[in-house]
């Protein structure tokens, strides 16, 4: 091989290796305000590249720690009042393996796009433009929330629909050695809670919160009427089922006080 060959081949290699680095760093710099302006820069120049080649990918859902996953519980209800809950994603719903992941992201993406309403009244006195970006990331949360929940009323004949997010968590390595659970155990799963960041703000406006709807059954305490909370506490389910990972969206903002949002499907 000649040298002007070997500088070719390793100038391809070299380039093909900083696409593949390139995705899960501009994923790992993005945050609150937006993504890296230095890390897109670069990116814009194998962007074409990497989506040709299917490598433009994050990869932190892998080891070596994946963290904890999101999913979606919908509560379906129909004419008579009888509640069919079902989680996003859900192997028995979700196949084949692709169309799982499918949802999967999604879920994941609904939880990563999620903004607390009301912004604190000391960002919106001393950050004006803060408190917009606030606004605008809650509304685009709040749109993609109600685009889940209206699919789900199209695919199941316009039956109310709830929705909302769950929290899946993996054990340490020290709590597995000392207790070991399956990691399907209920106590791995919480309810995220749609709720302002001030607690005086939650007060005067949770019970206008799209999310502050009754818990389904599946993940009920025992003992706790299933009569609508205004301001529901994160709960786990007392025995293991599909919809153990959840998170309760409403039907429509405008609709809140009356009625709660209704669910996706999927189990993890």
């Amino acid at each position: 091989m000649s040298k002007r060959t070997r500088w070719i081949v390793s100038i391809l290699v070299s380039a093909h290796l900083i696409a593949l680095v390139l995705p899960p760093l501009a994923f790992q710099t993005r945050g609150a305000m937006g993504d890296s302006p230095s890390v897109q820069t670069l990116m814009a120049l194998v962007r074409d590249y990497t989506q040709f080649l299917y490598i433009d990918r994050g990869y932190a859902f892998f080891a070596p720690d994946p963290g904890p996953s999101h999913l979606i519980q919908a509560a379906i209800t129909d004419a008579s009042g009888e509640v069919e809950e079902k989680m996003i994603p859900s192997l028995d719903d979700q196949w084949p393996r692709l169309l799982y992941h499918r949802h999967f992201m999604l879920a994941e993406y609904l939880s990563s796009i999620y903004q607390p309403p009301n912004p604190p009244e000391e960002i919106a006195k001393l950050d004006p433009v803060g408190a917009q970006l606030w606004e605008q990331s809650r509304a685009r949360y709040e749109y993609v929330r109600q685009s889940i929940v209206d699919h789900l009323q199209h695919k199941n004949n316009g039956q109310r629909v709830v929705i909302r997010r769950l929290e899946h968590a993996l054990p340490g390595f020290i709590e597995l050695a000392n207790d070991p659970i399956p990691l399907n155990d209920p106590r791995l799963y919480r309810v995220l809670r749609d709720q302002a960041i001030d607690p005086l703000q939650t007060n005067e406006t949770s019970s206008n919160l799209p999310e502050a709807i009754p818990a389904p059954k599946m993940v009920q305490p025992e003992g706790e009427s299933s009569a609508p909370a205004a301001n529901e506490g994160e709960t786990t389910p007392q025995q293991p089922s599909p919809a153990a990972n959840s998170e309760l969206s409403s039907e429509s903002n405008a609709e809140a006080d009356e009625e709660p949002e209704t669910a996706a499907e999927g189990e993890e």
